[in-house]
């Protein structure tokens, strides 16, 4: 063999070698083309978390490469800490797994749980959601009230005091004088909408947009604080509220020192809603494949068109890594600042901690449960059986069935919420026009 032959042979074999390697080096972009998806979601179905998780997952499938098919599983139990352990410890980070959270989820009270076997700051957050911080609705009748405390205290109905605007409140007590009392147990914002209209209760607070408007228009309420909006490095005033201020424009130079510490860290813990996840150690070209999706969902003028209908006005999207730092930030806390914000809560009538379901079924009894109670033609039943709508002594009433807490009969055995159709017979027990039914029976004969 002739010297240039030989050399010819030895750079073609390494020029082969070179290209084989960079082939075996080269990984194939992620395709989800013939997937299934599964979709964790750490509640019952029909709540926030799970319409806004398959609101996204709906949209993802739709920009993920190959348009894969999503598959839901609801998870409920123990506030999402059964489902988080099951994603963070048994989800493969192949892309064929993502989680559907909420703030409570990655709440600094709950991760030092013992039951608690996951870390959030591990996660590969895909995106997040925010529908509308909390606002206080208060009866006009005790505005005087509120800031004499010579006078009877403004009486504040609330679940445990786990909710965020319960808390603003205990720190409206403590920094601006307002005087109030608290009455625990009421199982949630339907209960607490029939206690203010019958004057059991004279304030409380929610996101929900239409039972605050419910409301307002009666002219008998009026928005008293929010807990506003994460924007631009500060927090704003809800779109649809923009006369209602927030609280922590209120508490502006009302603290100092470790007060203030804890106040703002609370406060950055309020700017948290829905978030969606990848499981730790997921490949970054997965991690970036899924957050180019939910980037171009939220460009979509159709998800931002359903977001607002199905959720509220003030429904927006927050970016991968701005719900990464805000979660990473408000996680794991001094303790120093969580035995604050616990010692105000106790020093102002609200519970150290949250209660447990049985504590909370005992005091739902002694409360008393939804008021409203109706034998009717259903003439509306919308979104999969979400939505009732009937008519109460005349007037036009709507009122939302859980998938969880709703007990729904059709011909006296048990049925899903996806069952009950227009023109069915039915007596239905709820909180008040726009709240939860607490249960539906209906007869399919007298149709």
């Amino acid at each position: 063999m002739t010297r240039f032959s030989l050399r010819t042979l030895v750079f073609g074999v390494v020029a082969a070698l070179g290209w084989a390697g960079a082939m075996a080096g080269a990984k194939a972009a992620p395709d989800y083309k013939d997937k299934k998806i599964n979709v964790i979601i750490g509640s019952s179905p029909g709540g926030g978390t799970d319409g806004t998780t398959r609101l996204v997952g709906r949209f993802l499938a739709k920009y993920l490469p190959g348009q894969p098919q999503m598959i839901f599983r609801n998870m409920p139990a123990g506030h999402g800490v059964k489902a988080s352990n099951y994603f963070y410890n048994q989800a493969k980070p192949d892309g064929l797994t993502w989680f559907g959270g909420a703030s409570s989820y990655v709440d600094p009270n709950n991760l030092r749980k013992k039951v608690v076997k996951y870390n959030p700051t591990h996660y590969e957050y895909i995106g997040a959601i925010i529908r509308g911080g909390s606002v206080m609705i208060i009866s006009k009748a005790v505005l005087k009230n509120l800031t004499d405390k010579s006078m009877k205290p403004v009486i504040v109905g609330t679940l445990d005091g786990s909710r965020s605007w319960a808390q603003a409140l205990a720190w409206g007590s403590e920094y601006l004088g307002w005087n109030l009392r608290f009455i625990v147990g009421y199982p949630g914002s339907a209960a607490l909408t029939l206690a203010l209209r019958r004057g059991e209760i004279d304030m409380f607070g929610t996101s929900g947009i239409q039972i605050l408007r419910s409301l307002i228009k009666t002219g008998k309420f009026q928005g008293l604080a929010q807990l506003g909006e994460a924007e631009a490095g500060g927090v704003v005033r809800r779109k649809s509220f923009p006369d209602v201020p927030t609280l922590p424009a209120m508490m502006k130079g009302k603290t100092t020192g470790i007060a203030k510490e804890a106040f703002d860290f609370w406060s950055s813990t309020n700017q948290i809603d829905k978030w969606y996840a990848l499981p730790p150690k997921t490949p970054k070209d997965i991690v970036a494949v899924y957050r180019a999706a939910f980037t171009k969902a939220t460009k979509d003028p159709e998800f931002i068109k359903f977001g607002r209908h199905q959720f509220s006005v003030d429904f927006r999207t927050v970016t991968a890594e701005t719900i990464a730092k805000l979660i990473g930030a408000t996680a794991y806390p001094k303790l120093e600042l969580m035995e604050t914000i616990r010692q105000i809560r106790i020093k102002n009538g609200l519970p150290a901690a949250r209660l447990s379901e049985a504590e909370l079924a005992k005091l739902a009894k002694k409360l008393g449960g939804p008021g409203l109670k109706v034998k009717t033609k259903l003439l509306a039943v919308k979104r999969g059986g979400r939505w009732l709508h009937f008519k109460n002594k005349g007037a036009a009433h709507k009122a939302k069935v859980s998938g969880s807490r709703t007990k729904v009969t059709i011909d006296g055995k048990k049925a899903k919420r996806k069952k009950l159709k227009a023109g069915m017979m039915c007596e239905i027990v709820y909180g008040a026009n726009g709240g939860e039914v607490k249960t539906v029976s209906c007869s399919t004969s007298q149709t």
